[in-house]
């Protein structure tokens, strides 16, 4: 089986006392995943988490290398007066995230790895920061 890179976008909504579902009903949106204080980070893991989780997230189609697009298609997902008004209700309180993680196939092309005058905007409108984590395929 051939191994291609393959990109996802998530955005993640972190806060030491704000809950998950609260970030739910605020946006109005079915995260992919949620966590909270003390859970473990995965089944096999002996760390916990540090703080209450919440994530999006969306793959990018089978080849699609430009990582830009992904992010325009989460972002067409999230209800962005609805982020904006979670994000001045608990502005101290949460810390807003878009990541793109990124599994590189050693034998495929790069990805292009940017983002639009717009992207930023929208990430700067919502006090957030921006990740990328590279991983082999």
């Amino acid at each position: 089986m051939t191994q291609t890179t393959n990109i996802k976008a998530r955005l993640v909504i972190t806060s030491a006392d704000v809950l998950p579902n609260i970030i739910s009903e605020a946006l109005q949106l079915t995260p992919e995943k949620t966590w909270l204080k003390g859970e473990p980070v995965h089944p096999k893991a002996i760390n916990n988490h540090a703080e209450n989780g919440w994530a999006l997230g969306l793959e990018s189609p089978d080849g699609e290398l430009i990582a830009e697009r992904t992010i325009d298609k989460l972002i067409a997902m999230i209800p962005k007066d609805r982020l904006l008004k979670l994000h001045n209700a608990y502005k101290d309180r949460v810390s807003v995230e878009l990541s793109l993680i990124v599994h590189l196939s050693p034998s495929g092309s790069a990805p292009s790895i940017s983002m639009s005058e717009a992207q930023v905007a929208f990430l700067a409108q919502c006090g957030a920061s921006f990740d990328v984590d590279l991983y082999p395929a």
